[in-house]
């Protein structure tokens, strides 16, 4: 014999509702209130009854946004759960609820709720393979991506400016009589932080003057750490920051970092190899987060606003929802330059 069928009255039982209610709730029509339909629907699914009609896991995915976030990603509440709160507030304002479904970057496993379709849109925060955004585009449900953008995979979009952002908090350091300035991040990590330097970079060969691009690249190199940084970060590895400090051609008077997490690791382990800041080395980063202002010195850094990132998120993903054959965008929130105590000529 198979397994029983679960029912609208196994439902009802449950819950403590009549058949009634729980056959509006299912129909998404009214006479229940919005409670109740989501009770309903959440114990429909936990029963697994939704999985016995297609009907009503059409009318339980309307309603729901799946979140996609990388394991570590979603611990980092400095930067991505305000991301996350934003997306949670836009939602809900929107009538939409969120399931939220975190994964480790070495398996990159299709949630069962976007194989299933009972979710009407995908929101990616964070970075992500190719390969991984390929297999959720494959089931047909909108996507969107927040803070990374894949060139291999046409993908809806909303990211920081960090063209600009590098360019205004390059652009300050020159201003202010810097002429040793490095770039500090791993340029194989994510497009983030290649466009970060990327910005660095343009500065320095406009504002300095190069007389072509290869010139300015070999500045770049001698000042710069541009290999595995955001390793030594991820891990807390004090020691391999320092020993890629030591492999520096010469240490710059000033570093540009690729996030304020790198900045403030960085802080440290310079102060450990005898260097104050600011007073030996200037330090600057990128995000805004809330320890930039909390550690001392006070971080010189590029603000991003990351609730609106996640809100603008939503905003594309239903409109991607209502508008499924329009051309993929890419939207650039624009940044700006906060100026504390980490990076002053001596």
């Amino acid at each position: 014999m198979g397994e029983k069928r679960i029912t609208m009255s196994d439902i009802a039982q449950k819950l403590g509702l009549s058949i009634n209610a729980v056959s509006l709730a299912l129909n998404g029509k009214t006479g229940v209130s919005e409670k109740t339909r989501k009770k309903v629907l959440m114990m429909a699914e936990e029963m697994g009854y939704l999985d016995q009609s297609d009907k009503y896991t059409a009318t339980y995915s309307i309603r729901n946004i799946c979140i996609l976030i990388e394991h570590r990603f979603f611990r980092d509440m400095y930067f991505y759960g305000r991301v996350l709160l934003g997306v949670e507030s836009a939602a809900k304002e929107a009538g939409y609820d969120i399931l939220v479904k975190s994964f480790d970057e070495k398996a990159e496993i299709v949630p069962e709720c976007v194989e299933k379709r009972k979710v009407a849109g995908v929101i990616v925060i964070g970075k992500l393979s190719d390969e991984y955004i390929k297999r959720l585009k494959g089931y047909g449900t909108p996507l969107v991506l927040v803070d990374h953008i894949s060139l291999e995979e046409p993908t809806d979009a909303v990211m920081t400016d960090n063209k600009e952002g590098s360019y205004k908090i390059t652009k300050y350091l020159i201003k202010e009589g810097f002429t040793k300035i490095g770039f500090l991040g791993g340029l194989e990590y994510s497009p983030s932080v290649r466009e970060r330097f990327w910005g660095y970079l343009e500065t320095i060969r406009m504002l300095m003057k190069f007389p072509d691009f290869e010139s300015s690249m070999e500045y770049a190199k001698k000042y710069s750490c541009l290999n595995k940084v955001e390793e030594y970060v991820i891990h807390n590895d004090a020691k391999g920051l320092e020993e890629a400090f030591r492999n520096i051609t010469e240490i710059p008077q000033v570093f540009v970092c690729a996030n304020d997490k790198m900045a403030i690791l960085a802080c440290k382990v310079l102060e450990d190899m005898g260097l104050r800041v600011p007073e030996d080395i200037g330090i600057v980063g990128f995000d805004d987060i809330e320890l930039s202002k909390m550690v001392a010195p006070g971080l010189t850094t590029v603000h991003v606003y990351k609730d609106l990132l996640g809100r603008k998120g939503v905003e594309r993903l239903i409109y991607r929802m209502e508008h499924p054959k329009e051309r993929v965008e890419k939207i650039v929130m624009g940044v700006e330059l906060i100026i504390r105590n980490s990076a002053k000529m001596r």
